[in-house]
């Protein structure tokens, strides 16, 4: 990462032109979110928001059963609080998303994604799945609050799929092809083929601007925390700025000279 390899206990992360590999890996535990992962991940979304030889992620989960089954209950995630002992919401900082990264996040969902694990399916940009992947939400059957994670998908599938899925609790499972078929996922694989659709769909990613991605990525992000003119008048500020940028000429000088453009690396710092 950043030209310095870092070593996780419950992550891996994995460069190969321009595509990181990270990979939730605690396969035994379903890939549930322990106490050491909750404090990984964190760590690794900003270390690949930095690290210039990566463009785009997908994240997975280890073996062939699950992708991610949530707060691990035998382990849980630690909490940060306030003066009075009340937890804070950065306690729970585990998608690209809830790190502020703007370069592209693929999930590619590999088996069950329950609980804390639908984060991921919520937050990354685009979600492929494998066509026999399941999706449930127990929080209500533990005597657990279903808030975070189905408040962040209510803004991409209809309300009413959320609370059945949130009330129903560990009695309610989607199949892959109903939860492609509300908007869930965008796209549907045999298990074998998944990780290679993952993959050349982060290969044409790989080959654009990283700095207008970035910014794409944001400004449409973003428009889901505000109103529309807001929204409007954010991306026109982040295309003006863009626009005097170095993939902005040079995206326009290869285009004419009928060859690949050669962008500039991504720099989260200089972002407001």
């Amino acid at each position: 990462m950043g030209g310095r390899a870092i070593q996780f206990e419950t992550l891996r992360y994995e460069v190969t032109d321009g595509v990181a590999l990270i990979t939730l890996d605690r396969p035994a535990r379903l890939n549930s979110i322990n106490s050491v992962m909750s404090r990984e991940l964190p760590i690794l979304w900003r270390g690949f928001e930095h690290d210039e030889s990566a463009i785009v992620a997908i994240v997975t989960g280890a073996g062939d059963k699950a992708f991610c089954t949530g707060a691990d209950l035998r382990d849980l995630p630690e909490m940060i609080t306030d003066a009075a002992g009340t937890s804070l919401p950065e306690s729970v900082r585990w998608s690209p998303l809830q790190n502020r990264v703007w370069k592209p996040v693929i999930c590619a969902v590999n088996g069950l994604a329950m609980g804390g694990g639908l984060h991921f399916v919520a937050e990354c940009d685009v979600v492929i799945a494998s066509d026999t992947a399941e999706f449930s939400d127990p929080h209500v059957s533990v005597g657990l609050v279903s808030a975070l994670e189905t408040i962040a998908l209510a803004r991409r599938i209809p309300i009413g799929a959320v609370l059945r899925m949130a009330l129903g609790g560990r009695g309610e499972k989607i199949s892959a092809h109903r939860a492609h078929a509300i908007g869930m996922l965008d796209e549907l694989s045999p298990p074998d083929e998944l990780m290679n659709h993952a993959y050349a769909l982060a290969e044409r990613m790989r080959r654009n601007s990283p700095s207008a991605m970035a910014r794409t990525k944001r400004a449409i992000w973003s428009s889901k925390e505000a109103g529309l003119g807001e929204a409007t008048t954010r991306a026109w500020d982040t295309m003006n700025v863009h626009n005097r940028s170095h993939d902005f000429f040079e995206g326009v000088r290869a285009f004419g000279e009928g060859r690949d453009a050669r962008w500039s690396p991504y720099h989260p710092d200089t972002e407001s």
